[in-house]
């Protein structure tokens, strides 16, 4: 293989003594005929062990950039190749002599499957798939990506923060672009790091709120549905069957058949939670660590331990968060949060016998921030232990190493959190951390739950003042922040139809069309934005407001963000009357015909603008307007079947105009709505 780059330099390889991480390990790897073994941390230092003698044998710091994500031996087992992924994704080549290395250009990804020649990659927040051995050849729009698999027909499956899982199919041959969406399943949110493939990649397991989905790997249906005996914090999938190992939160470990439902057993493995499990797809033996700092060895039905490791007593902590294993069942590599290795072989009459014993050497501040993210993450559905686990978090110092993974949950838990006094807390919570990416959650939560009170009693806590009256709310809101902006106009649309007529005033009293201001035409779109993200809230109470929010859709000299806010504004008004009165000022435009001196018609007036505002309704006030039907005949009248021509480079083209494609699909909803 040819490779990019040559070895590191000196200063960040060192071959040395056997050596524990300086901080936490977050990816293990053990190549399959157990030699080598590879461990990641959170400092993006990579290590690599002679696991037959437990030895320490290579060290690279400085070349990740960030956290080791994931790692994984691929290829031919008599020539070990290791990817490496995090904010860069690395090739090394392992031999005897050197450690070779490759740096791939893109910003990290997950690997596919430990035996593949493929790797997935991001990429500028799309993922991107290569050859190892090849170059870049597709790419899949995906956000947030969690996990990754591929299915027996090479479909890859994508599972994302937000509960949402999708299989894509990437274009045929090695030629570069993008791939066609296969299937989609959404439903309730879960964290879906836990999400796996198994049975010959023909099932895909994946965790939701207190229940695990299995659905068919080629078409998304669902196979089966079971309910384990606590909430999942690991999980292991056998490549081969359809065989799925559950750790719990509780400690426990339950063995299910992923097509039938079925519960094939279930222990009480540790005394705190299961971090990591992995399978010896050749035996029935699967590893399990704990939050305890214990490791065990379990068969299938076996109902005690065919091994089990506890370290002894050390200063610092012993929590053990990865495990990989060779297929055999024989060597085991694990990792703690402490930064310790231990490497642990097995035998038949031996059982588990330690290589090596490693020793914490990293405390962490402000406590096990880890499992306090892992609370917030998944316990959308328990209102008081989230609340508790953000509190705790919002109580130490974070770590810097922890404050992109702490805005993530935290923001999850702001969007998809059941219960308001646990989105509540959390909101508090990440404007300590970064009150920008509060500003953001709170759009997205208050999109998704209204209704609730939040706005108000979160407004109260950040300003010190909870009896405020309407007027004095909508005086604020020139000179706030955008954090307590988005506040205050959600506490005004909490109030619904009592605060609309103050609401409204102060919208009326800015001039139509605006006067642009060097020193004050900022703020006041601002305010304007403000003022009608208040009027969207109070949703149909709003209606009075109409008029205005015309005013300002038509304004050409308005900031576009807050034209925008005028649109979807009396799109959430969302009242038969309100498409009525849009519909005839659709009409009014459509019969009107603009001279201009060169002799030129304009074929409308301004209508497109109107109609995208009539698409985004509710089709069921489409359906009851007496003033839509009317206004699309009037469109279709004066522009006829909307076709029109141009010339390129001699060669004449055919397109559809704007507003006839939006009558169309205005009458599709319509139609639809009837339909149901």
């Amino acid at each position: 293989m040819c490779y990019l780059s040559g070895m590191p330099d000196e200063d960040d390889l060192c071959i040395g003594p056997s050596e524990d991480h300086g901080d936490a390990v977050t990816a293990v790897a053990v190549s399959p005929d157990g030699r080598i073994g590879a461990t990641g941390a959170r400092s993006g230092e990579i290590r690599l062990w002679d696991l037959r003698h437990g030895l320490l044998t290579a060290y690279v710091g400085g070349l990740q950039g960030g956290p080791v994500e994931s790692a994984a031996f691929i290829g031919d087992a008599r020539q070990p190749r290791l990817l490496t992924t995090g904010p860069s994704a690395s090739l090394w080549m392992v031999t005897a002599e050197a450690l070779e290395w490759r740096q791939f250009p893109w910003d990290g990804g997950r690997l596919l499957t430990s035996s593949d020649r493929e790797a997935v990659l991001r990429q500028c927040g799309d993922l991107r798939w290569l050859g190892v051995f090849g170059s870049l050849y597709g790419s899949i729009k995906s956000e947030s990506p969690m996990a990754l698999g591929r299915t027996a027909s090479g479909l890859i499956v994508v599972s994302s923060d937000e509960g949402l899982i999708r299989a894509w199919r990437r274009p045929a041959g090695e030629t570069y672009g993008d791939a066609g969406l296969v299937w989609a399943f959404g439903g309730d949110a879960a964290d879906q790091r836990l999400t796996r493939c198994c049975d010959g990649w023909r099932l895909v397991v994946s965790p939701r709120r207190g229940r695990v989905v299995v659905l068919d790997s080629e078409s998304g249906a669902v196979v089966t549905a079971f309910v384990p005996p606590a909430r999942p914090t690991a999980i292991a999938a056998h490549p081969d069957r359809p065989l799925v190992v559950l750790g719990g939160r509780d400690g426990s470990l339950s063995w299910w058949d992923a097509r039938s439902a079925h519960c094939l057993g279930r222990v009480q493995a540790h005394g705190g939670r299961v971090r990591a499990l992995a399978l010896a797809t050749d035996t029935d033996l699967v590893m399990s660590v704990s939050q305890d700092g214990t490791a065990a060895l379990w068969r299938l039905h076996g109902r005690g331990p065919a091994g089990r490791f506890v370290p002894p007593t050390s200063s610092g902590p012993r929590e053990l968060t990865h495990v990989a294993g060779t297929p055999d069942g024989r060597c085991w590599l694990v990792g703690g949060r402490g930064g310790q290795v231990h490497v642990l072989h097995w035998s038949g009459h031996a059982g588990l016998v330690p290589q090596r014993v490693g020793r914490p050497s990293w405390v962490m501040d402000g406590g096990d921030v880890e499992t306090l993210l892992d609370d917030v993450r998944h316990h959308w559905d328990d209102g008081p232990a989230s609340v508790a686990a953000v509190r705790e978090l919002a109580s130490g110092d974070l770590d810097e190493a922890w404050h992109g993974s702490a805005v993530d949950a935290l923001t999850d838990l702001i969007v998809n959190g059941a219960d308001p006094a646990t989105r509540e807390a959390a909101v508090i919570a990440l404007a300590e951390i970064d009150q920008g990416k509060a500003t953001t959650a709170l759009y997205q939560m208050f999109g998704r739950h209204d209704g609730h009170g939040s706005a108000g009693r979160l407004l109260a806590y950040f300003t010190g003042e909870d009896e405020s009256t309407t007027e004095e709310l909508v005086a604020s809101l020139p000179g706030i922040g955008d954090f307590l902006g988005v506040l205050t106009s959600a506490a005004l649309g909490e109030r619904g139809a009592a605060a609309v007529p103050a609401v409204h005033a102060a919208l009326r009293a800015f001039p139509f069309p605006t006067r642009e201001d060097a020193d004050h035409w900022f703020r006041d779109e601002s305010t304007k934005y403000r003022l009608m993200y208040a009027l969207r809230q109070a949703g149909a109470a709003a209606a009075p407001a109409t008029p205005t929010l015309l005013a300002v859709l038509e304004d050409d000299e308005i900031y576009r963000d807050t034209r925008h806010q005028a649109k979807v504004t009396l799109q959430a008004i969302g009242l038969p009357e309100t498409a009525d009165t849009i519909a005839a000022e659709v009409r009014r435009r459509a019969d009107l015909v603009v001279h201009h001196e060169d002799g030129q018609d304009d074929d409308t007036e301004g209508c497109s603008l109107l109609l995208e505002v009539l698409l985004g309704m509710p089709p069921a006030a489409l359906v009851a307007s007496r003033e839509v039907g009317p206004a699309l005949e009037a469109v279709r009248r004066r522009l006829g079947d909307g076709i029109r021509t141009y010339e390129d480079n001699g060669e004449v083209h055919e397109y559809t105009v704007f507003e006839i494609r939006l009558a169309d699909c205005i009458d599709e909803e319509i139609a639809e709505q009837i339909k149901r």
